[in-house]
């Protein structure tokens, strides 16, 4: 054997055992999952459409409610019977709902302005420009209640912002390879795909919390959550389970000393927004920022849940489901069946078609092939590709294009040979003169797989990047992997095998 076929064939030997261990179970354990992830499609989940919302949370809501009675109460009105206006969505109401004696005390409600449009709420050292929309009917008024949009800045950038930090939240809860597709609709909207994620309630409690952590003695906010430098959970045998251990860095671990060394032996609750994720005791001062949280008997998981919320980032706004789709994984797992069927139903026309029609290439092309297929779905797991419906469809269509190159290589070495050349220079020179048709063909499937990326949205991305990586792929092993195999048949006695060319004897030159 050639000295270059030698180093040839043990780089392709390395390559196919790296592909062949990352789809193996090891590579299941290296990816902490199965190594070519699946889409929504595919797995089953949760599909929402996010859009914000600037309803006020229930607590703040509640604690506007109180001032305004205040104000009726200083203006002489009999105090009215104050209601959430609404369903409960989240930790949040659509307003409130106002019941007073009389209809009387509507009217002078009315005449005062007690409900402006607009409206300036400070609390807790934070402003918050409200729209105020009154519905007077008889004696009550249904207030709804909307924050003023323009303090968020563009709303582009907002979602933009917003997006990041779902991705990171999805991805500290999955250790980085969720298969989630979270982008925006060109409506002002995200669309959040979550595969494996089995109830709303677990989707809206990782994505629809807007994460603004703050440390409450007796309810008042005595440190937030800027300052926090690290977060993590760890087993602690001396408190008898898993803890959370912080850090908080510069002014915030001063703060926290300050605070823990006046407060020893009182709770110092943990809000996520106006939602307490846990009330501990403080037993000891806190002096150099580091501390841990104890929880008792939970579970690691349950531990690990509080953490991912405390460690995620702050929403720039926050978010609410305007709807939701549930795809069941039965749909998924008959999907898979009916597409590998197809992919092997395909594979063995191709097969076959190649076999009977190439002869001695096409079954060494028909090998190349099924290295073909290794290290498409190789490439797909190293690159953390999610495969969709759509892509599953594109990966069946690059199975019939991966022998196209094959087809023009061998008809134009038929050609060479046919005008007088032997084997072995008419394999090199219908390699050569090939490739320029070749790399256009595929250069210009490369363009449109581009154009379906970026202009086209999740399962047409999905396309396009099986179909792009499909093609590339299929260029290495017809180009490459390919000529090396035949090269390999008919480097001792290349003209013994001109017949699988269609000529039945070697024309002398």
């Amino acid at each position: 054997m050639r000295q270059d076929l030698r180093w040839k064939s043990a780089i392709l030997f390395i390559v196919v055992l790296i592909f062949a261990v990352v789809l193996s179970p090891v590579g299941k354990d290296f990816f902490k999952g199965d190594p070519i992830r699946q889409g929504l499609d595919l797995k089953g989940g949760i599909e929402l459409l996010l859009s914000p919302d600037y309803r006020l949370g229930s607590t703040n809501l509640f604690r506007f409610g109180d001032e305004l009675v205040l104000k009726m109460k200083q203006a002489g009105i009999t105090e009215p019977k104050v209601d959430p206006l609404g369903v409960l969505d989240g930790d949040r109401y659509d307003g409130l709902k106002f019941t007073f004696a009389s209809p009387s005390d509507v009217e002078r409600v009315k005449n005062l302005g007690l409900f402006p449009a607009n409206y300036r709420l400070e609390q807790f050292g934070e402003t918050k420009n409200l729209h105020l929309t009154p519905d007077y009917q008889g004696n009550v008024v249904e207030l709804a209640v909307n924050q003023d949009a323009r303090d968020y800045g563009d709303i582009d950038e907002v979602l933009t912002r917003s997006i990041a930090i779902i991705n990171n939240r999805i991805n500290e809860k999955s250790g980085g390879v969720g298969e989630t597709d979270i982008r925006k609709d060109g409506k002002g909207r995200i669309v959040a795909q979550l595969p494996g994620v089995s109830t709303l309630q677990e989707a809206k409690e990782l994505i629809t919390a807007t994460g603004r952590l703050t440390f409450r003695i007796n309810n008042q906010i005595v440190l937030d959550g800027t300052d926090m430098q690290d977060i993590r959970v760890q087993y602690d045998a001396s408190k008898g389970g898993y803890v959370i251990a912080f850090a908080f860095k510069g002014e915030g671990a001063k703060q926290l000393e300050k605070i823990t060394t006046e407060n020893v032996g009182k709770q110092m609750a943990v809000y996520l927004d106006e939602s307490m994720l846990m009330n501990p005791v403080i037993n000891d001062p806190i002096p150099n920022g580091s501390g841990v949280i104890t929880f008792g008997n939970s579970t690691k998981e349950e531990v690990e849940k509080d953490a991912i919320l405390m460690k995620s980032g702050a929403l720039p706004v926050s978010l609410r489901v305007v709807s939701s789709t549930q795809v069941a994984p039965t749909l998924g797992r008959e999907i898979v069946k009916q597409s590998l069927l197809a992919g092997v139903i395909g594979i063995a026309l191709v097969i076959t078609f190649m076999a009977i029609f190439y002869s001695l290439p096409g079954i060494l092309a028909d090998a190349a092939l099924i290295l073909y297929g290794l290290f498409l779905l190789g490439v797909m797991a190293c690159l953390r590709q999610v495969l969709t419906l759509p892509g599953v469809a594109g990966f069946i269509l690059t199975l019939g294009m991966a022998v196209d190159a094959n087809i023009i290589i061998f008809e134009r070495i038929k050609d060479e040979i046919r005008n007088g050349k032997r084997v072995r220079p008419a394999v090199q020179a219908g390699y050569g003169r090939a490739l320029v048709t070749i790399l256009d063909s595929n250069i210009t499937t490369l363009i449109a797989a581009g154009v379906l990326y970026f202009f086209g949205n999740g399962p047409v991305q999905g396309f396009a990047v099986t179909l792009a990586i499909g093609i590339v792929v299929s260029m290495i092993t017809a180009i490459y992997i390919t000529r090396m195999f035949l090269e390999w048949k008919i480097d001792h006695d290349p003209d013994r095998y001109a017949k699988f060319f269609g000529v039945k004897e070697v024309v002398e030159q």
